[in-house]
């Protein structure tokens, strides 16, 4: 993927947190047939997370804010930023959505976009700190990608594999159609060594690592 752009080429981490914040809660905007910005929109007790994501992501907010609260139509307060707007992100849109029928584009998991994901742990860190969450009573994990299809979950599977994580792809409950990932103790092991130097940058989320309940 080109990432020449009108900021210059990204950096890696600048490349790692998109892609993990797209494959989690990020959102990209097409706002003409060149520019394209990034939002990042999380509740307030998220906070911290935020302002860490914007840290990485500074450079290519120059001509928005830091991250502000805001309050939602049913009355929450979430915290959010924008990326610059420009054509820098163009080749990440057109890798993570894809357009409707009626026009619309929505995230869809690809092969390509698969190929496109690099192998960097900062990309599995910024996913599960946007999607992840763990179970009270037990060392594992979940990864709530509600919003892919089932083929997009088992493309996603492969990428998992190639970091050696096994997880198991189940059907949520509670919405027809709706699917998420449970990773069992072994691999929620192997996934926390990998994305804990990232997690431990931000003290409010290492909850996530869910060491109350792992075994010594």
């Amino acid at each position: 993927m080109n990432a020449k752009n009108d900021l210059g080429a990204l950096s890696d981490l600048e490349r790692a947190v998109l892609m993990g914040s797209l494959l989690g809660d990020g959102t990209l905007q097409k706002r003409g047939v060149s520019s394209f910005r990034f939002r990042v929109q999380q509740s307030i007790q998220q906070k911290s997370y935020v302002e860490w994501k914007y840290t990485k992501l500074k450079r290519l907010c120059q001509t928005t804010q830091p991250p502000k609260e805001v309050i939602s139509k049913k009355g929450f307060i979430r915290v959010e930023f924008y990326t610059s707007s420009g054509l820098y992100l163009k080749d990440f849109f057109e890798l993570f959505y894809k357009k409707r029928p009626d026009g619309t584009f929505v995230k869809t998991i690809t092969p390509e976009l698969i190929e496109n994901l690099p192998l960097d742990p900062r990309v599995l860190a910024v996913w599960f700190l946007d999607d992840g969450s763990v179970p009270n009573d037990c060392y594992s994990g979940k990864i709530a990608t509600h919003s892919f299809s089932l083929e997009g979950h088992h493309l996603l599977e492969n990428y998992l594999e190639k970091w050696d994580l096994k997880c198991s792809i189940v059907k949520h409950s509670g919405q027809s159609g709706q699917y998420y990932f449970s990773i069992p103790a072994k691999s929620f092991s192997k996934l926390v060594q990998i994305i804990e130097p990232t997690v431990r940058e931000i003290p409010a989320m290492v909850y996530k690592l869910n060491e109350i309940n792992k075994k010594n």
